[in-house]
């Protein structure tokens, strides 16, 4: 099965729950856009907490190919974090991602798994200095046009 995710320009949107560093579950929206050119591949998107007030994470990559077939290298700026970089290993149905800071203080681990042309689970964990800062879990779903 070709990952959808990648494959083609395209919108998904996200739902689930986010667990801050207490372990208190949120709900969580989001969206996000790939766009996927003869030149490059970006993919913007925002994420929305429900807590009280609601948070708001946005993420801009830019991604590339590189020489091990199914390995493609990251580059993304958060406001809240600054400078990521990461790679999207690809296993089998699952999008494997591990990033770490340009400064090096955060990281994290994130995994997509393919359900099928239109629908992946998602489940990720951040760190900060070593110790989990926030964890999620989600359904991103593609929109159809």
């Amino acid at each position: 099965m070709e990952h959808t995710y990648f494959s083609q320009t395209a919108v998904w949107t996200a739902g689930g729950a986010y667990y801050d560093a207490e372990g208190r579950s949120f709900p969580l929206t989001g969206e996000v856009q790939m766009r996927r050119t003869a030149s490059e591949w970006t993919l913007t998107g925002t994420l929305t907490v429900q807590s009280d007030p609601p948070v708001r994470f946005s993420n801009s990559y830019r991604i590339a190919h590189t020489e091990t077939p199914d390995t493609l290298c990251w580059e993304s700026y958060n406001p809240a974090l600054g400078t990521l970089r990461g790679t999207f290993e690809i296993v089998g149905p699952c999008i494997v991602s591990m990033y770490r800071s340009a400064e090096g203080g955060y990281s994290g681990t994130e995994t997509l798994r393919q359900l099928d042309g239109q629908t992946y689970e998602n489940v990720g964990v951040s760190f900060r200095n070593g110790r989990r800062i926030s964890s999620w879990t989600a359904r991103i779903c593609k929109i159809e046009e």
